[in-house]
């Protein structure tokens, strides 16, 4: 299933990439290949996620304290939020 990221998203997601390569860019790296595990298993099979609210779904990373939230829509999952977990708990709502 094709998998798109909202601007908000695609933006949680360089911001944290960026925070950890500051770091360090082996954690950095890490980071996005965990991220792109993630996507990749939520692409094959969306529906085995945890339903936080109805109709939205958390996909934990392993290593970091962050989730994918999204939803599926129309044939495709939508992500609504690179959620780091110390986070405001719904912040992502209206996206």
């Amino acid at each position: 299933m094709r998998v798109v990221l909202v601007s908000e998203a695609r933006l949680e997601l360089r911001e944290a990439t960026e925070w950890y390569a500051a770091r360090s860019l082996v954690t950095a790296r890490r980071f996005v290949d965990e991220f792109k595990r993630v996507k990749g298993l939520v692409a094959d099979a969306p529906m085995q996620w945890a339903e936080i609210l109805p109709g939205v779904r958390r996909a934990l990373f392993r290593k970091f304290p962050f989730a994918l939230i999204y939803s599926v829509e129309g044939g495709r999952v939508r992500v609504l939020a690179v959620k780091h977990h110390k986070r405001r708990p719904l912040y992502w709502l209206g996206r």
